[in-house]
């Protein structure tokens, strides 16, 4: 089977975890003997961007013309913005560069993801030429255009403006061209149906990642004082809570002897600096990865998820559980749906620093406060495998590729 995959941004281009997502599945799908084609974004600067394989996968990537590149968003100002979304709505010359690759690939599915910056025309491209669309949503991009359900304060958005409701109802009617609409989480699935979803089918297909090889080395090495660390890693912004930890730290007793590592980059790194600085129980880490990450989380007993936003399916969440480390997590979004209350972790009221501090004091005092957390841990990481998440693709592409006909559309 010949299989499209279509994300904003595809490694080695990063910015959170949906591309990696992506790139486990594309891997995986030619692991098991099929082609992939993943069509992604680049920079105007980077055109033409040549055809690279990557690990097995055909990575094409183009810009779709506009205000600027999707990746650079965070540095544009408030009008740029607004111009951008206007283009985003319907972007037709990115429709048009995906009307040439369909021409040309001929695939049997094509399977989206993250598709701001593409937008919705490439589902319609795909659509009038008979091939299924599945669509995966990792975030509110199509409810709301800061994709966070968050107000301009970075509050929980309750009552959408009338500008949002106009820039919602318009994307959910784009997806009429979406055979099947997937969530990683109930809790976004939900959010999509509730706000009037008209795709024809839905469903709910776990997210997967590699399960480490050296994990029972790792469990095995955690020295004796980790239940006394606390690891939170993510993207340094207000809406992931690293505030809600900074303050939980400076409200611990003098003399405990915790110790918080932060790692990560984002518009609050100076800011976890310079906390880090002024107290010696906060340690930032930076940017991790490879031999860095699996340090962090081998001498962590707790990883931290302290979100203020309805978070989908924090891909943490299941790197913390293979490598052994409860988890703290704030209660909203789908985040309940990942801990289980006093087996894999805790879970306290989003943005209450005061209760995260008791909660770190308890979990760090006690080393029987979740005695079943090893094997525990172990057996949510099993259910979140990349193996499982292809397994369950798999077969929505099987049922969907039948021969459909062929409508005919003006270029």
């Amino acid at each position: 089977m010949h299989i499209l995959l279509a994300n904003n941004i595809y490694p080695p281009i990063m910015a959170g975890g949906a591309e990696l997502i992506v790139a486990y599945l594309a891997e995986e799908l030619v692991r098991r003997g099929n082609r992939v084609t993943v069509v992604s974004t680049c920079g105007p600067d980077m055109e033409p961007y040549p055809t690279e394989i990557r690990n097995g996968v055909e990575v094409i990537r183009f810009f779709p013309p506009n205000i600027y590149w999707s990746f650079e968003r965070d540095r544009a100002p408030g009008m740029k913005k607004l111009l951008w979304h206007a283009r985003d709505a319907w972007n037709r010359r990115a429709g048009q560069r995906l009307k040439s690759i369909l021409d040309r690939s001929r695939p049997d599915i094509m399977h989206t993801h993250l598709i701001d910056g593409m937008s919705a025309a490439i589902w319609r491209r795909a659509h009038v030429r008979g091939i299924p669309v599945i669509h995966t949503a990792h975030d509110y991009h199509l409810l709301c255009p800061r994709a966070f359900m968050l107000t301009g304060d970075w509050k929980l958005c309750l009552r959408p403006s009338a500008k949002c409701r106009l820039y919602r109802n318009w994307h959910l009617a784009t997806t009429r061209y979406v055979d099947l609409f997937t969530s990683p989480s109930r809790f976004l699935l939900d959010k999509h149906i509730a706000a009037g979803l008209p795709a024809r089918r839905h469903a709910v297909v776990a997210n997967g990642i590699p399960q480490p090889l050296e994990i029972d080395r790792v469990r095995t090495a955690r020295p004796p004082d980790s239940l006394k660390r606390f690891l939170m890693l993510g993207r340094l912004t207000v809406e992931k809570g690293v505030d809600v930890v900074l303050d939980a730290v400076a409200r611990l007793p003098e003399g405990t002897d915790i110790k918080v590592a932060i790692g990560g980059k984002g518009p609050l790194e100076e800011h976890v600096r310079a906390a880090a600085a002024r107290d010696p129980r906060i340690e930032y880490l930076g940017y991790v990865a490879g031999d860095d990450k699996l340090n962090a989380l081998t001498e962590a007993g707790w990883l931290l998820l302290p979100s203020l936003w309805y978070e989908n399916a924090p891909v943490t969440i299941v790197e913390a559980a293979a490598y052994g480390l409860g988890v703290i997590g704030s209660n909203i979004g789908a985040i309940p749906e990942f801990v289980a209350q006093g087996q894999t972790g805790e879970l306290f009221a989003p943005g209450n620093a005061d209760a995260l501090a008791r909660m770190m004091i308890r979990l760090a005092g006690a080393l029987d406060q979740l005695p079943g957390l090893p094997d525990s841990s172990r057996a949510l990481a099993e259910l979140y495998t990349v193996e499982r998440m292809a397994d369950a693709y798999e077969a929505h592409y099987r049922d969907m590729a039948v021969p459909r006909p062929f409508m005919a559309m003006a270029s």
